[in-house]
């Protein structure tokens, strides 16, 4: 059976995912068969993989593991749709709706089903890094959280603490942490380290010396400021980017799959995240992305003024709709399920179609083949679909794709105008190229998925510059939990 490594976090957002992404390509990089693991994740940016719907973060770490994403690395997804309330995604397909109210005993009934999935991945992986979910010691949901501190007690695992200088008071993250574990889970405490520090490490010292005094567990790492050098897990840590020409996205309340224009980050071009009716005056493109809450958002856009704006715009500048942002551009969406806001509202009308939501959901990684005339969409693409909601067409138009020998997709003025489900657009590189010719910008010619893989090696070689994280990782596999210190 492999061996299994738990990153807890003093805090959401203290680098669990990216100290688990760096563990992971350290791992992978010394010839170990290693895996991602995240119980349960909460997010809105999530993707297809072969057997299902999953975490962005999750896809990513597998990808710096070397293997092919699986639902498996994330057999819980909540997707937060307001209200308390959530869509439960369970191994890649939807369960229905959870209510916080009713965590508790949800997280009873489904916490045997996702050990036996890490089970699975033991017996087939020589190493899995777990990733923990927020803090390990929230006090209301303690007893029965069984993405944390859970995971070291009934595997009898390793456990890093990783906490965010960055924030201010990382000392007293880290007591504070263990303090609130029960005594018999402090054990599994064998590592601590610190994420994100601007400076020099040697006016740490008094800090790390007390650390190590009082709690009786070594410092493995005092990481630096590392900015941009992931690509963001959640909507929380995305932020713009300066050159020209400038691509607009309009980031309403529930925007989703924003993974989707991570590939402009290694390109020149701007990126502005839009959220008023002044931010799209000095875009020179526009693109409507994914939504969890589609008629909401488009309430959103209404109300900032942002919807006529676009309207404005048609024609004037490239017009890019993509999953929920395509069926804000049809003529009529209804919902009579609530799944997407409920009600009935008025699209942009820039296609002839409507939209009704159901409870049926589509997740699958696709081919398409461009059937639309447009500048710089041409041949067959990769990408996947997640989506609710059924398009009715009320009328002719020229479609962009055929996906599975069904046509999809829509394309007008010239390819000025474009909507389809296809996420991942941008992840084709001759595409993004020419979109960026089209506007006006100069393509850098990267292919994507190098440009991550160098982003992985440059992770394995900040874990390995530090020897006591590195000993700490390679003594965990050759010799186990016991002899970890």
């Amino acid at each position: 059976m492999g061996r299994l490594l738990v990153i807890l976090g003093s805090s959401s957002g203290a680098g669990k995912s990216f100290l688990a992404t760096a563990v992971c390509a350290f791992f992978k990089a010394h010839g170990y068969r290693v895996a991602p693991f995240k119980a349960q994740n909460m997010s809105l940016n999530a993707v297809a993989a072969v057997d299902g719907e999953m975490a962005w973060a999750q896809f990513v770490q597998a990808l710096a593991c070397g293997i092919e994403p699986s639902v498996k690395f994330n057999p819980v997804l909540l997707k937060p749709v307001g209200n308390a309330k959530s869509e439960l995604i369970f191994l890649g397909h939807s369960r229905g709706f959870v209510e916080s109210y009713r965590f508790d005993d949800y997280r009873k009934k489904i916490k045997p089903l996702v050990y036996d999935v890490l089970k699975e991945l033991l017996n087939e992986f020589d190493v899995v890094v777990a990733e923990g979910a927020g803090s390990p010691v929230e006090i209301n949901i303690k007893d029965h959280d069984f993405a944390n501190i859970a995971l070291c007690t009934h595997f009898d695992a390793p456990a890093i603490l990783v906490a965010d200088i960055d924030r201010g008071g990382v000392f007293a993250q880290i007591v504070g942490t263990y303090e609130l574990l029960d005594e018999d889970e402090r054990g599994y405490l064998k590592g601590i380290v610190i994420n994100k520090f601007r400076g020099y490490e040697e006016i740490l010292k008094p800090g790390l010396d007390y650390i190590e005094e009082r709690l009786g567990i070594p410092v493995l790492a005092v990481l630096p400021y590392l900015e941009d050098v992931m690509p963001p897990e959640d909507s929380l840590d995305i932020r713009g980017k300066a050159g020209r020409p400038v691509l607009g996205i309009v980031r309403y309340p529930k925007m989703s799959n924003f993974s989707d224009f991570v590939p402009f980050f290694v390109e020149s071009v701007g990126v502005k995240w839009c959220t008023c009716e002044e931010d799209l005056s000095t875009v020179d493109a526009l693109v409507l992305p994914g939504s969890r809450k589609v008629l909401s958002d488009l309430r959103w856009m209404k109300e900032r003024g942002i919807f006529q704006q676009i309207r404005e715009l048609a024609g004037v500048i490239p017009v890019i709709g993509i999953c929920g942002g395509y069926h804000m551009m049809g003529r009529f969406l209804e919902d009579p399920v609530g799944k997407e806001g409920g009600g009935c509202e008025e699209g942009l009308g820039f296609f002839p179609f409507k939209v009704a939501y159901s409870e049926v959901k589509r997740v699958k990684p696709v081919k398409a083949i461009v059937i639309g005339e447009t500048p710089w969409l041409k041949g067959e693409l990769t990408g996947y679909l997640i989506h609710a909601g059924e398009v009715h067409f009320e009328g002719s138009c020229e479609h962009l794709f055929k996906i599975d020998g069904v046509q999809e997709g829509c394309v007008g003025m010239g390819g000025r105008l474009i909507g389809t489900h296809l996420h991942n657009l941008f992840w084709n590189d001759v595409v993004r190229s020419r979109f960026i010719d089209l506007i006006g910008g100069k393509p850098s010619g990267k292919i994507y998925k190098e440009e991550i893989g160098k982003i992985f090696e440059k992770l394995n070689h900040l874990v390995a510059n530090y020897p006591k994280l590195r000993q700490f990782l390679i003594k965990l596999v050759e010799e186990g939990v016991k002899n970890v210190r």
